[in-house]
C-alpha cells in the first residue's frame, strides 16, 4: 500500500478504537505522529465521514435482494449507547444512568440492521432531539416512514414525531 494511503487509515483506526494518534504512531510502521496528525487534518472531516457513511448505506440498500432480506420498509429504530471515553475528550462527562464517564452515541438503524445515521452526544444532551435529527437528516435515500424508540426516547416530543412519521 502506498505510504500516504496508510496514514488516513491509521488515523481512522486510532480514533475509531479510542486508542488515539499518539499510541498508533508508536506502532510497528514507518509513520510519525506528526504525519498521522497531518493526514487527519488534511483528509478526514465530519462532512466526509457522513458522506461516505450515507454512500455505503445507499449502496447496501440498492444491493439487497428482496428474496433474502425481505421487502424493505422505511422503519428505523433510534437508541443511544454509552461509550467510555478518555477524560481528555471534550464531550466526556459522568452519566448518571450508566454510572460512568463517557459519551453517548445515538444510532438510527433500519429494520434490516443497516445504520443510517449516528451522532456523538454529550451525556447531558437530549436523546429525543438526537432521535428527531437522525430521523429527519440522515443523508441516505431511505424514506423514514416510522421511527421506534426505547423508554429513554419516550417523551411528548418523541411520541409526536413518531406519530407524524406513522409509528405507533
Amino acid at each position: 500500500m502506498a505510504r500516504l494511503a496508510e496514514r488516513p487509515i491509521l488515523a481512522i483506526f486510532g480514533y475509531g478504537t479510542n486508542i488515539g494518534i499518539r499510541a498508533i504512531a508508536a506502532g510497528d510502521h514507518r509513520h510519525t505522529e506528526e504525519e498521522l496528525r497531518y493526514a487527519r487534518r488534511r483528509y478526514l472531516s465530519t462532512e466526509g465521514a457522513q458522506s461516505f457513511t450515507a454512500a455505503i448505506a445507499n449502496a447496501t440498500f440498492a444491493a439487497r435482494q428482496e428474496t433474502i432480506w425481505g421487502a424493505g420498509t422505511g422503519a428505523v429504530a433510534s437508541d443511544s449507547t454509552h461509550i467510555g471515553a478518555f477524560d481528555q475528550n471534550l464531550f466526556t462527562q459522568h452519566h448518571v444512568r450508566y454510572g460512568g464517564r463517557g459519551v453517548l452515541i445515538s444510532w438510527h438503524v433500519d429494520n434490516r440492521s443497516m445504520a443510517i445515521s449516528s451522532q456523538l452526544l454529550s451525556c447531558t444532551a437530549s436523546e429525543v432531539a438526537a432521535m428527531v435529527e437522525g430521523a429527519m437528516h440522515h443523508r441516505t435515500e431511505l424514506e423514514v416512514e416510522a421511527n421506534h424508540v426505547d423508554s429513554h426516547g419516550q417523551s411528548e416530543i418523541g411520541f409526536g414525531v413518531t406519530k407524524l412519521l406513522g409509528s405507533s
